[in-house]
């Protein structure tokens, strides 16, 4: 799994725009992306369990930026 991570991280890509939405209908989220080099965009339907976790590292990183 750590070789994976340094392979993402070295490959990473900057956002240029990210939404993140809701289907209302089952409380999916969902996360629209645009890259910065204008190549286009995707969008990513994510579970509730997995939205949470991501909501909670934007707001840890959101607090810790803070201080």
């Amino acid at each position: 799994m750590k070789d994976n991570v340094a392979h993402y991280l070295e490959k990473a890509e900057r956002l240029e725009l990210l939404i993140p939405t809701f289907d209302p209908a089952n409380g999916d989220m969902i996360l629209v992306y645009r890259i910065e080099d204008g190549k286009g965009g995707r969008s990513f339907r994510v579970s509730p369990e997995l939205a949470a976790e991501f909501r909670s590292f934007i707001f840890q990183a959101v607090r810790e930026k803070a201080n």
